[in-house]
């Protein structure tokens, strides 16, 4: 049988780079496959998904071959490729064109050349397939990012691909978002059967759905085997045992009886935990004293904000004191105001009611050169900071505008600290989404803030990556007593490292509590240890928290 997509020994190259993205890359997708290409940030998963698409092949030097159906990739005309081979982004808003979701579904038929009446056929049938009826009239500036990611995915589907091409489409959603956009995968593989190749960080809601997980590394695909088989390999390199997901892990971590196979998911890992004999130590949960006198980084009272005066309030009668040195994570669905909270904070948006204040002082009274040197604000789009043709160049220049003493000395220290010596010399442009967020981290971090508000800050960040900013961030906080505010989807990187963490729910904070008890009363905004571990150990909010009474 002749594989849907086939390569043979593809290397890539991008312009102007001196090593390989993608290096002998020999894979064979069989059609109806589900396959999950994980790796770390930058290892070339973009570049080998982009490779698969000919109008979004990358510039640069390609060798060996790529095969559609037994014939060269780049033979298919504009047309076909369109219809046969769809992609979906990572960013909700990347892909969107048209001002309204109706027209965004029409504009991809339009381009194909299909008639009004089969355009309106299809867009009937599709909309009523994905439960889009109510949002076809919608401005897509109104939509959350997990229904942009629907309006996305929807664009690609209708005209009927075979291949369907995701590069970490949930990066960007919250943990509800993610689960409704998984099952909705599930539901085109099993019904459609249409071929899927996504690349993932967080492997925990997708794995279940996948018939193979692939692992690429510095441009080498070096497993390509069942999802099993793939974990327990990983398992046993100390360097790529963080991608095995919550509910593996905590039965390879253990070494628990497994009756039916390494379980993926919280029903069949808590199965498997009811049929063993395994007992759990509870983990000891230190009590922090409340100071006697507190000094507040952050201090928001009765804020309301609204964008257009209509009485739509974003934010509402918002009360938020966050204390110094303490490292809040606000927690909440797409769209209900995180990011605006967040400016607020910084004074990039102006409350229509109540007081903003940072460091004890109104927001609006600071001086923008003051406040920008004690307070650094991590947007959701990285390349808003780079202004130079290399990393180093970034940062020499952000060091020079601070007037530090060894500018050049300083961004070598940045540089290693982020574990991006290797990139030096690259532009930040061409680097993966993840190596992006860290290199807008280290033009900021120069400045030695006393605040940090961070929107998003693990998003397109692996595993390792992951872990080494927050020991990164914690470590800032204990030695420097920097105070840090982040908006979070990533639930796991939030119990583990903050301090405390807040849901932010209708413009108002509903709920603020240290990690544990926040997660562990909380039903859907928890973490999958937590769903794994609740009816035996209430209070387990992370893997590493669960432990084998001997």
């Amino acid at each position: 049988m002749v594989a849907l997509v086939e390569t043979r020994h593809l290397n890539f190259e991008y312009a102007l780079s001196d090593h390989k993205s993608l290096s002998d890359v020999t894979l064979s997708v069989e059609a109806g496959a589900f396959i999950v290409i994980a790796g770390p940030s930058g290892s070339g998963k973009t570049t080998l998904l982009r490779q698969l698409k000919p109008e979004l092949q990358p510039v640069g030097k390609r060798t060996g071959e790529i095969l559609f159906n037994g014939h060269p990739i780049n033979e298919l005309g504009t047309v076909v490729s369109a219809q046969s081979i769809g992609m979906v982004f990572q960013s909700p808003d990347d892909q969107l064109v048209m001002d309204n979701v109706i027209q965004e579904l029409a504009f991809s038929l339009e381009n194909v050349g299909m008639s009004s009446g089969d355009i309106q056929r299809r867009i009937a049938e599709l909309a009523s397939f994905l439960g889009l009826q109510d949002l076809l009239y919608e401005d897509v500036t109104n939509l959350s990012g997990g229904q942009k990611q629907l309006v996305n995915l929807a664009s690609v589907l209708i005209l009927r691909p075979k291949l369907l091409l995701l590069d970490e489409p949930t990066a960007q959603l919250d943990p509800i978002a993610t689960k409704s956009f998984m099952s909705l995968l599930q539901r085109i593989h099993e019904e459609l059967g249409i071929t899927i190749v996504m690349t993932e960080h967080v492997l925990d809601d997708v794995l279940p759905l996948a018939d193979q997980l692939w692992f690429i590394r510095a441009g080498e695909i070096t497993d390509t085997n069942t999802v099993s088989d793939t974990l327990g390999h990983l398992w046993q390199q100390p360097d790529a045992r963080l991608f095995v997901p919550d509910v593996p892990y905590v039965f390879l971590n253990n070494q628990l009886t497994q009756t039916s196979g390494l379980p993926l998911t919280v029903v069949a890992g808590r199965r498997e935990l009811r049929e063993g004999k395994a007992k759990f130590k509870r983990p000891v949960i230190a009590t922090a004293k409340e100071p006697v006198r507190r000094n507040w980084a952050v201090n928001l009272t009765h804020v309301a904000f609204e964008y257009d005066r209509n009485g739509n309030y974003v934010l509402d009668d918002l009360n938020l004191k966050v204390p110094e040195n303490d490292w809040l994570a606000i927690i909440g669905k797409n769209g209900t105001g995180k990011t605006t909270l967040l400016k607020v904070m910084m004074g990039l948006l102006t409350p229509r009611r109540g007081t903003a204040k940072l460091l004890g002082k109104r927001v609006n009274s600071w001086h923008q050169q003051s406040l920008y040197q004690q307070v650094s604000f991590l947007s959701q789009t990285p390349s808003d900071y780079f202004s130079y043709d290399t990393v180093m160049a970034e940062f020499v220049a952000r060091a020079e505008q601070l007037g530090l003493t060894d500018p050049k000395q300083a961004a070598q220290e940045m540089l290693t600290r982020l574990d991006l010596v290797s990139l030096a010399n690259q532009n930040p442009h061409d680097a993966s989404g993840g190596e992006q967020q860290l290199i807008a981290l280290g033009i900021l971090l120069l400045s030695a803030p006393s605040v940090l508000l961070l929107d998003e800050p693990t998003k397109g960040l692996d595993p390792v990556r992951r872990q080494r900013l927050g020991k990164i961030l914690k470590r800032l906080q204990q030695e420097r007593g920097v105070t840090i505010v982040m908006v979070s989807h990533d639930m796991a990187f939030s119990a583990r490292f903050a301090d405390h963490c807040t849901l932010l729910f209708d413009g108002q904070i509903v709920s603020q509590a240290e990690p544990h008890q926040f997660f562990a009363e909380n039903f859907f905004y928890t973490t999958a240890t937590n769903r794994l571990m609740r009816d035996l150990v209430p209070n387990l909010i992370t893997r590493e928290e669960v432990a084998v009474v001997e």
